[in-house]
């Protein structure tokens, strides 16, 4: 894509979008779509100096001097891609706008491709492994910004120490200025992650069954309870109450899945309908105006935000629940309710439908949806009697070997249903995969025969079963989900103090776990909980 000037940026954008890194914990609040708008707008400062108290009409001027630099960039990001060394070049252009606004007669052109690699070596730790190969990964932000410091004061030898120090600090600083503006022009667009948006229509309601009404909040819910820390359970027991099911008139005209009424601090559209209320004399009928969304996950989204802005509900101790049950009867006592069996309804309800598996936090602040090129599902809850590739086989269900057996099977599964691979092949990849026995830790030696195996940690890859032997005791196996240029997602389940659990799914413990490259391999692959060592992969995705 080396045409015209707008194929460029489109390929700048694609290629910030695989190689922004982990470097930090504040760096994994980044969305998708934070990160798009970061490379262009930290990129445009390059050549201008911006000040970060610059209004938002300055922070998005635009530089034509700006291919020149992220040409140089390209080349350099390609060279570490090629050497498979992380690579950011978000803190590289920040690095350099600091070095601009600090260093006299700092340009862009001074930037060279060997001032890039400088810079970028700085972020990075070498280490070995026992085979002889190396990885390159990132190092935390401390010690990124304790590198900056002495390269700052290697480029110019007449800044103080202190001032080196500051400068290494304002690069974090200049990126969080940059990611805090574009979380404020993101906010109503609800731009969390792929989980959390949407513009699910209440329409599809019509006609689903409650199973299917679940399976479809359930997500919804999900990602709302990491992002806004209203439990999942407690938001799908409520719409349920609330809406009917996605069936009552309100939602079906408005997507109010709540019945939040107008009020004078909501600016958007409102919709008349009869309502009913709880007063001295008991029920009656009234009319309201209530809040119309664009979608259901609007609604829901609005109906947490109601939560946290209105002060009787962080003060009647609604977010510093630890249960579904805590956290309903405080939104109920501070008022959310007329009826005085609200909070009851609400915690049967989710009794009824087992609706706290949702109550599992995900990554919704990257696209964590689908891996690869949106291949496959991720798995967030824990599985049930409803998912078919878990039910294939009961005799051990609720061991780590039956999960990831299962879980690939699934994947398999979902595969075949978007055309990726035949029916044929996702049966043959589950006969295959239930032909294996044996404890978790011997699985990449009973699979080799079957499927393709590797014990090099560093063939890590999506859809593989990576498995840790345990001396003197079970083995472990887990499926890994994603793998990115910043993290590895993986999925796991066993049973609650039991070995198998067949007659008894609520004993199946679920963890979904996200990690970056350098956690995954320096601690959780090699020594999986620390007494479990790395056995191997093996790809049953492969066939």
């Amino acid at each position: 894509m080396k045409g015209d000037r707008n194929n460029k940026r489109s390929r700048k954008i694609a290629l910030f979008l695989s190689s922004f890194k982990l470097l930090s914990s504040w760096q994994g609040t980044l969305t998708v779509i934070g990160v798009v708008f970061s490379i262009f707008l930290v990129g445009l400062t390059c050549f201008f100096g911006i000040d970060r108290s610059k209004d938002s009409t300055q922070l998005v001027a635009f530089s034509q001097g700006s291919d020149a630099y992220y040409e140089r960039l390209d080349e350099v990001r390609d060279e570490y891609d090629a050497e498979e060394k992380e690579f950011s070049e978000l803190i590289i252009t920040s690095t350099f706008t600091i070095m601009q606004t600090n260093i006299e007669g700092f340009t862009y052109d001074d930037m060279s491709e060997a001032r890039m690699r400088e810079v970028a070596d700085l972020m990075l730790d070498e280490v070995e492994h026992e085979d002889g190969t190396y990885t390159y990964t990132a190092k935390g932000e401390e010690a990124v910004k304790e590198s900056l410091a002495s390269y700052f004061k290697s480029v110019d030898s007449s800044l103080e120490d202190v001032t080196c120090t500051r400068m290494a600090q304002d690069v974090y600083d200049y990126v969080n200025d940059y990611l805090e503006f574009i979380g404020a022009e993101k906010e109503d667009n609800m731009g969390d992650g792929c989980l959390s948006t949407g513009n699910t229509q209440a329409s599809i309601f019509l006609d689903m069954s409650t199973d299917e009404y679940i399976a479809t909040m359930g997500p919804i819910a999900q990602a709302d309870f990491s992002r806004n820390d209203v439990f999942a359970s407690v938001t799908l027991a409520q719409s349920i109450i609330e809406s009917g099911w996605g069936k009552s008139g309100l939602t079906q005209q408005a997507n109010n899945m709540f019945g939040i009424k107008c009020s004078s601090n909501w600016d958007g559209e409102c919709i008349n309908m009869e309502t009913g209320e709880y007063g001295s004399s008991g029920y009656y009928t009234t009319d309201s105006n209530f809040r119309k969304y664009n979608s259901i996950e609007d609604s829901v989204n609005d109906h947490s935000l109601f939560l946290k802005e209105n002060p009787r509900y962080p003060n009647a101790g609604v977010f510093d629940a630890t249960t579904y049950q805590e956290q309903i009867r405080a939104i109920h006592n501070a008022g959310y309710a007329t009826d005085p069996n609200y909070s009851s309804t609400i915690i049967n309800t989710i009794e009824m439908y087992d609706l706290d598996k949702w109550d599992v936090p995900v990554n919704v602040s990257s696209d964590l949806c689908y891996t690869g090129e949106g291949q496959w599902t991720i798995r967030t809850i824990a599985p049930s009697s409803s998912d078919a590739a878990f039910t294939r086989k009961s005799s051990n269900r609720g061991q780590c070997v039956w999960y990831a057996q299962a879980r690939a099977y699934e994947v398999a599964l979902e595969l075949a249903s978007k055309g990726t691979i035949t029916d044929e092949q996702a049966a043959s990849i589950g006969d295959k995969l239930f032909s294996i026995y044996g404890d978790a830790g011997v699985w990449v030696e009973r699979s080799s025969g079957t499927f393709r195996t590797s014990t090099n940690i560093n063939d890590l890859q999506a859809g593989a079963i990576i498995s840790w032997t345990k001396s003197g005791g079970y083995g472990h196996v887990a499926f890994i989900e994603e793998v990115t240029d910043d993290s590895v997602t993986i999925t796991e389940g066993w049973a609650t103090n039991t070995n198998s659990c067949p007659n008894d799914w609520s004993c199946i413990n679920f963890n979904m776990k996200t990690m970056t490259l350098d956690e995954f391999y320096n601690s959780f692959g090699p020594y999986y909980s620390g007494s479990y060592d790395f056995s191997g992969y093996i790809f049953p995705l492969e066939g």
